[in-house]
């Protein structure tokens, strides 16, 4: 199907087209933050490693039960949430493990004491939470320790690694820079058996600690992504950048942002990887450059919405000839590219030339000719009705 970007409407895209497009406290290239240990930790009265010790049969979805002994008590208050080393713990429910299995169990206070699905923890698991930092422990200290256990052969451990790096903005990630393992990352980045969804992390990462022959490895990945979905390419296309700045864009714009040829999935990682270099960048690569490379993008009628939208958020009001010639043509008259197109023009009458407010206005009132339900419809949206 030719619009394989994810759509949005038209109050969504003016949302995003006078504002960021995405969370400042979420890493970019990290994939949708995962529950955490120590978010559950935080959130829970009491946390203990206990070992299992038997369970009885359920016979129904109201009987069983399942004793614990208490080994170490990671949190809880004082008074009667205190569980000492020996103490039992009963569940009111059947949960098979094998004996002596250790396990984490998380515990709130309400009309009784509740307790969640226990943890199983592998030996490697259990010391990992025993020194894993306080979660309100500088945000270096933790990224630190979690940095040491990304590709843990314990999947609990690799998992709960990267959530921790999903839920800090690159900012917090790049203090690590001098600290980030060069060498491991790129066998990493080289692992086929590295998980896909990891790769855009690993991409970044090297992009910040990286040599020039690291550019390198990075654009070979680009140039031949995994096959299916590209996972990982918006991070290792920023990574790229970060290492070869406007050198690498103009590469880009050759071998993947003007080709025909090019997947729509490719290209929304590419986007991607653009738009956390507008905003965290720095001077890398000047702003009007990256809107060079955007505009590129007004080519590919399956990437024109989301270009579109970010071009109307950085303020880039030199397209509007070029709007009006791609409304409604072969190819870009789908409702969400022509809500776009209405979202830009009403983005741009805010802008602070007088001649793009004009302009902008001008274009409006023939779109409102043209197509009025959908500028009917962006104007409601900006009145809040």
């Amino acid at each position: 199907m030719r619009r394989q970007i994810h759509t949005i409407g038209v109050c969504m895209l003016l949302l995003l087209a006078i504002g960021p497009t995405r969370n400042a406290w979420a890493c970019p290239f990290c994939g949708p933050p995962q529950s955490r240990l120590s978010e559950r930790l935080a959130k829970n009265d009491v946390a203990v490693v206990a070992e299992w010790l038997e369970a009885s049969q359920a016979k129904n979805a109201t009987d069983g039960s399942t004793r614990f002994r208490v080994i170490e008590r990671i949190r809880g208050p004082e008074g009667k949430l205190v569980f000492a080393k020996g103490d039992r713990i009963t569940l009111p429910r059947e949960w098979r493990a094998e004996a002596r299995q250790h396990c984490l169990l998380f515990g709130r206070k309400e009309e009784e004491l509740l307790w969640e699905t226990p943890v199983p923890l592998s030996d490697e698991a259990y010391q990992y939470v025993l020194k894993a930092p306080a979660i309100d422990e500088p945000v270096g200290k933790r990224l630190e320790y979690y940095l040491g256990h990304l590709e843990s052969s314990d999947s609990l451990i690799a998992m709960d690694a990267l959530a921790e790096f999903a839920v800090v903005p690159y900012a917090d990630v790049a203090t690590l820079a001098k600290k980030l393992p060069r060498e491991k990352l790129r066998g990493w980045l080289a692992d086929e058996q590295t998980v896909p969804h990891r790769l855009g992390l690993y991409g970044m990462m090297l992009g910040l600690c990286g040599m020039e022959k690291d550019a390198e490895t990075l654009r070979a990945r680009i140039e031949t992504p995994n096959p299916g979905y590209p996972f990982g390419l918006d991070g290792v296309a920023f990574g790229y950048l970060l290492l070869t700045k406007s050198d690498g864009l103009d590469i880009l714009d050759e071998i993947k942002l003007r080709p025909t040829k090019t997947n729509s999935t490719e290209l929304a990682s590419l986007m991607a990887a653009m738009r956390v270099m507008w905003t965290d960048g720095g001077d890398r690569i000047p702003r009007e450059r990256l809107r060079r490379s955007m505009r590129l993008l007004l080519d590919h009628p399956e990437a024109a919405e989301k270009a579109i939208t970010d071009l109307a958020r950085w303020e880039d009001w030199s397209i509007q000839d070029r709007l009006m010639s791609l409304y409604g043509a072969d190819g870009f008259d789908d409702r969400h590219t022509r809500q776009a197109i209405a979202g830009y023009f009403l983005a741009a009458t805010k802008a602070e030339s007088a001649t793009t407010k004009l302009q902008a206005r001008a274009n409006l009132d023939k779109l409102r000719q043209r197509d009025p339900a959908i500028v009917k419809n962006a104007e409601r949206f900006i009145r809040g009705e």
